[in-house]
Order: structure tokens, then C-alpha cells, then sequence
């Protein structure tokens, strides 16, 4: 896992600049720094930095080049893979022409190295950089099908004078771009191309009212700036740097269709944990230690167990955030699985409310944009703990929810959908079923789920009226920007997981990153291995939900392996907090911290003063509190205007 960032001028590149988003980007790769330029004939050279290995001290000094580039590139190398000199970046290819930087992990390099070998090629190291830049020159772009990973790469053609950038199936790797007529600037995170001179810091007023109003933008893959851009997961994007003329295509889409697999529950069990177990293994490969996010969930207790089974004679260690407050811990579930296995060695972090208010400002500014909730603090926290236990690499069980419809709306999705086909006995069987084995609110889950079948005039009438979002844009604005709701929610089980992993995954996915990226951890998440992701898809919906239990094909992999109180386990948690306690024990600090802080102008300060005094049974309400905290925190952090 790295940090990887560059710029692109006509009129040449500020060296400072380039040194500036190394030092922003060193956190996610404290271990080596490396830089290309564009020599004065347009050839590529190589230089280092204050943090390049000794073996590398040969390289001339990037503070030492008496020339303005047009093209530099730079790279902070978290080393995981082949960590001697040999995995340095940029990597450079033999023929000069080609130099790549690479953040993330192909994790079927060997088996791409192997064909790429019966071909001709000879490696100079053991990292899956190199097989990416000999893979790309072997096949161009369309390498990236081939690949099995999280990655965010850019590759410079010399002979051609262009850029291409590639972004992982789902977005697990981070990569923004800014350009105007003049420049194009790249890098992993939003906060390194602020320090950047040509960058417009500009917030869209659009994004952010929609974000303050419905929790994210109206259209996914979007952030609250206007000219920082997102690259597009599933997407390579090719840059003509002769006319600045970019280019997108698509590779990969979760809106591909696909076929549905066996109606043989037993067949497709068997098939899901066959993938499962060969993603573990892939996702196993390192060369340092590699530990497990633990919270006592189905997903990351699948991942323990798989892991520790295939890590026999080695330990794992695996992290838990656990709580005083008994309703929303769940370290007893996390015992349960750790002490079923001989080699797991469980370790326990307490987030509490003094912690997060000494942590808070870090961790916004690690997070780069607003964070909807405290349960990113949970996350924080594990990370931090990882790190102090000296763990490089975290696996964790990011993406189940989304494709296997753990969440309460795919309840409310599946009952409607029994219904629209006219099966009223299987409906309210379920339902009963579901009541007792998934959430007492399960009336609540089929409202919310029938929400999404009324015209879109309807449904932001039902939510100013039930929501408190509304009124944290000032009345004026609220009419001026006329914001689109996101269409967040489907009508059928196949579009709602769809959207949630356009929406809410690819959310939870940069808080991933950010997180364990602050620590200097490589995060890995098994289940999005796509593979499996588009295996699951093919499952018929009573394979995801059946008999009162979501997950069912999961929970059915894993009996006989986990303990039934966690296979079978009612109450889903995740990555909770406290957020009421936390509140009310913060009012002070809030109210306090609040008055004194810059607000967006489109924003209503009182209204948000007003709630710092109130207690909110509604967990929704709670929620959208902490999103609108966030937001003004966020903006002072980064000293912003809209």
C-alpha cells in the first residue's frame, strides 16, 4: 500500500510542489519516497528524496535538479511485497519508456508473472509492480481484467507522451485528479492537491447541500469539491498530455448483467466457500505480518477463520473495538471465535468520548471529507491499535453486507418483492420469520424499502418532514440549489445491492482506506475479491435471505466451523459507538467548539447550536447531527470556503 501523486505543466513543474505532496502523502508510505521527471530532452529519470532507502543514496537528490519539468512523479512506498531496493518506485522499465507508480496489491502476480515469462519477459524483482507496468506493455489497458486486487495506478508512455490511470473494480484504492488548461495534478488523496497553487479549492454548493440534506452527493463517485474529480472505480482513463485531452473507459461495471447460478443451495455453498478459501489465500500473500479486524460479526469471523485455517502454525492477530456499554458491545462474540481458535491471538482497544475529541481533528484530516457517524472512530481506533502492536497488513470484512443484503432494507426489498409476485402465504411466513430472527422493526424495514417506489417529489416531502437535514441549509440556499435526492434505494434486490455498493460501500471503503493509511497499515478486504462478488450475485435472493436470516449462504458455509451463537447470531452491530453517551458527554466541548467555528455560507448555525442541547431517541437524528458536525469541522480543518 503507498501513496502515489504527480503533476503535469506546460509551462514546467514547481519542484517544491512535487516535494510538498510526498510530505502530505508520507503516512502511507513512511518506508521509501521516490520521484520521476522529464528530463530537458523528455526522457525519464529517476531521483530520491529525504526518505529514500540507503541503497538508493546513488540517486541524485530531487532538491539538486536545476531544471523545470514538465512531468514529475512521486511515490511513498509502504512495503509489503519484496521490501529490499528492488520494489522502489517509480519503477522504470527496461527500455526507459515506460514508468509506473502503483498503490495496492495484484494478488494473482505470480500466476500473471508465470505467463508473462513463457513470453519473454525477465523480472528484476519479486513485486506485483513490475508485473503491472510488463503487463500493461504486453496487453495496454485491458491487462486490468486480468488482474484480482485493489489498486490505483498511473503509467507514463514516453514514446507517446501520455498518461493512463486504472482504478480497481470497486473503488478499494483511492485516486483524485484536478486539471485545467494548463495542468493536470494527481494523487491518492483529496488533501495533498490542496497544497498544490494551480488547484481550485472550490466546494460545490450542489454536493455539499445534497450531502448535508440526503448523507451523500446525488450522483456516486462524487466529493464535495468542484473541480477535485474522483477516477471512477472499474474505469482506465487515458491522458493525451500533448492536448490535455482525457479519455474513460469502462472495464468493469456492478450494472453488468449476469446470469443467475443453480437453484442447489448445497451446490452453491460449496462453490462460495471454494472462492472464499482462494481469496483468503490470495489476500494472505505478504511478506510481513498480517492480522484481521475482529468485531464479533459474521463477515470478519468468517475471514478469521478462513485465515487462521490457512495460517496454521503462524498466529494471527486480530483487533476488537469492545465498550463498557453492553448494549453495543460485542467482544463476547469476538471471544467466542478467537478462543475456537489455537492460533488467534485476540487484543481488545476501548474508543471512549476523551479519545475522540483528542483525536478528532487528526482523523478528519486523515479522512479528507466529512464523516457521516462516530462508528468511523471505532475504526480509528482498531487501526491505531494494530499499529501499536507492530501489525503492517489488516484484513477486514468490508463489501459482505452490500452484495450478500445484510443490511435492513434488503429485507424490506425481498418481502415486497414477494409480494409483487403475488406469493402472500411465503410473504408473511417470511415476515414472521424475519421478525424473530432479524429485527423487531421489520415493518419498519418494508415502509422503508416501499419508500423508494414513490415519485421522487413524494419522497423528498416525506423526508423534509421526517428528517432534521433540511434545516441545516439556510432557507434561501435550500430553494436556490434545488437539490436532486440520490437514488440510493432499488426496487428490486438486485438494484438495491447495486446501488449500495455505488453509494454507501464506496463511502465505506475511503473511510477504510484513510483510516489504516493514517496508521501506516495495508487494509484487505476478502470479500470484494470479484470473483465472489459477481458468484454472489448469481444467487437466487432466497440464498441471501432465507428463514428470518440474511446472509443465509454464509451463515450456512460456517456452521460446524464457528460457534453456533455467532453463526446464528440475531443483532447486527458492525462498527458501533456510543454516539448518545459520547454526545451528551461532549455537549460542552460541541456547543463551545461550534460557536467558535467558520461555518459553510449555506449553512444555519443556530439550528445546529440548537441541537447540541437536544437528546435524540432517534438514531437517524443522532446521526445527521454528527454529519452536520462533521461538515463544519471538515471546513475548518482545511480553512475552506464555498
Amino acid at each position: 500500500m503507498c501513496g502515489i501523486a504527480g503533476i503535469y505543466s506546460r509551462k514546467g513543474v514547481n519542484i517544491g510542489e512535487i516535494i510538498k505532496l510526498s510530505e502530505v502523502l508520507r503516512h502511507r508510505g513512511p518506508d521509501d519516497e521516490g520521484f520521476v521527471l522529464t528530463s530537458r530532452e523528455g526522457q525519464i529519470e529517476s531521483y530520491r528524496g529525504n526518505d529514500t532507502i540507503t541503497q538508493l543514496q546513488h540517486l541524485k537528490n530531487l532538491s539538486e535538479v536545476n531544471h523545470q519539468p514538465q512531468l514529475g512523479l512521486m511515490h511513498r512506498r509502504l512495503s509489503i511485497l519484496d521490501v529490499s531496493e528492488l520494489g522502489h518506485q517509480p519503477f522504470i522499465s527496461e527500455d526507459k519508456n515506460y514508468a509506473i507508480v502503483f498503490n495496492g496489491e495484484v494478488y494473482n502476480f505470480k500466476e500473471i508473472r508465470q505467463e508473462l515469462e513463457k513470453k519473454g519477459y525477465v523480472f528484476r524483482s519479486n513485486t506485483d509492480t513490475e508485473v503491472v507496468l510488463n503487463a500493461f506493455i504486453e496487453w495496454g489497458s485491458s491487462c486490468v481484467t486480468k488482474f484480482m486486487g485493489m489498486w490505483a495506478f498511473v503509467i507514463y508512455n514516453q514514446q507517446e507522451n501520455t498518461l493512463t490511470f486504472s482504478r480497481d473494480r470497486f473503488g478499494i484504492k483511492p485516486l483524485y485528479y484536478f486539471a485545467d488548461d494548463h495542468h493536470f495534478a494527481f494523487a491518492s488523496e483529496i488533501k495533498a492537491l490542496l497544497k498544490l497553487k494551480a488547484v481550485d479549492q472550490s466546494i460545490s454548493e450542489e454536493n455539499l447541500g445534497t450531502y448535508l440534506a440526503y448523507g451523500t452527493t446525488s450522483s456516486p463517485y462524487q466529493n464535495l469539491f468542484r473541480h477535485i474529480i474522483d477516477i471512477e472505480p472499474g474505469c482506465n482513463y487515458h491522458l493525451d498530455l500533448n492536448t490535455l485531452k482525457l479519455t474513460k473507459e469502462n472495464y468493469f461495471s456492478v450494472d453488468d448483467d449476469i446470469e443467475k447460478s443453480s437453484k442447489d443451495l448445497q451446490i452453491n455453498v460449496k462453490k462460495f466457500e471454494t472462492l472464499f478459501n482462494d481469496s483468503i489465500a490470495l489476500h494472505l500473500r505478504s511478506d510481513v505480518e498480517i492480522g484481521s479486524c475482529l468485531s464479533g460479526g459474521l463477515d470478519s469471523s468468517a475471514i478469521v477463520y478462513g485465515a487462521s485455517q490457512q495460517l496454521i502454525g503462524k498466529p494471527l492477530k486480530t483487533i476488537t473495538a469492545a465498550y463498557e456499554n453492553k448494549v453495543i458491545d460485542e467482544s463476547s462474540y469476538a471471544k467466542l471465535v478467537a478462543q475456537g481458535l489455537e492460533n488467534v491471538n485476540d487484543i481488545y482497544t476501548y474508543p471512549d468520548a476523551e479519545t475522540l475529541v483528542a483525536d478528532m481533528d487528526k482523523m478528519m484530516y486523515h479522512q479528507d471529507l466529512p464523516i457521516g457517524s462516530t462508528s468511523m472512530f471505532a475504526q480509528w481506533e482498531v487501526m491505531k491499535c494494530a499499529n501499536k502492536n507492530q501489525i503492517k497488513v489488516l484484513l477486514d470484512g468490508q463489501g459482505a453486507d452490500e452484495v450478500l443484503g445484510g443490511y435492513y432494507n434488503f429485507a424490506g426489498i425481498h418481502l415486497i418483492e414477494l409480494l409483487k409476485k403475488f406469493k402472500f402465504a411465503q410473504f408473511f411466513k417470511e415476515y414472521d420469520e424475519l421478525k424473530q430472527n432479524f429485527t423487531p422493526q421489520i415493518k419498519n424495514a418494508v415502509l422503508r424499502a416501499a419508500y423508494y417506489y414513490l415519485p421522487d417529489s413524494l419522497q423528498q416531502k416525506l423526508r423534509a418532514r421526517e428528517r432534521l437535514s433540511y434545516q441545516f441549509i439556510k432557507e434561501d440556499k435550500l430553494n436556490e440549489l434545488d437539490l436532486i435526492s440520490p437514488k440510493r434505494g432499488g426496487k428490486t434486490f438486485d438494484e438495491h445491492t447495486n446501488l449500495s455498493v455505488k453509494y454507501g460501500m464506496y463511502e465505506l471503503l475511503r473511510y477504510e482506506d484513510r483510516n489504516s493509511m493514517a496508521f501506516s497499515i495495508e487494509s484487505r478486504v476478502p470479500f470484494l475479491d470479484h470473483r465472489l462478488v459477481n458468484f454472489i450475485r448469481t444467487l437466487p435472493n432466497n440464498q441471501k435471505i432465507y428463514g428470518g436470516w440474511t446472509k443465509y449462504a454464509l451463515r450456512k458455509m460456517l456452521v460446524g466451523k464457528l460457534d453456533d451463537k455467532v453463526v446464528w447470531r440475531k443483532d447486527k452491530k458492525g462498527f458501533v459507538t456510543p454516539q448518545q453517551d459520547w454526545k451528551s458527554e461532549l455537549m460542552k466541548t460541541l456547543t463551545t467548539e461550534l460557536k467558535d467555528s467558520n461555518i459553510p455560507s449555506i449553512m444555519n448555525r443556530d439550528y445546529v447550536l440548537q441541537l447540541c442541547d437536544q437528546d435524540f431517541s432517534n438514531s437517524t437524528h443522532l446521526s445527521e447531527f454528527w454529519r452536520a458536525y462533521s461538515v463544519i469541522k471538515w471546513y475548518n480543518i482545511f480553512n475552506l470556503k464555498v
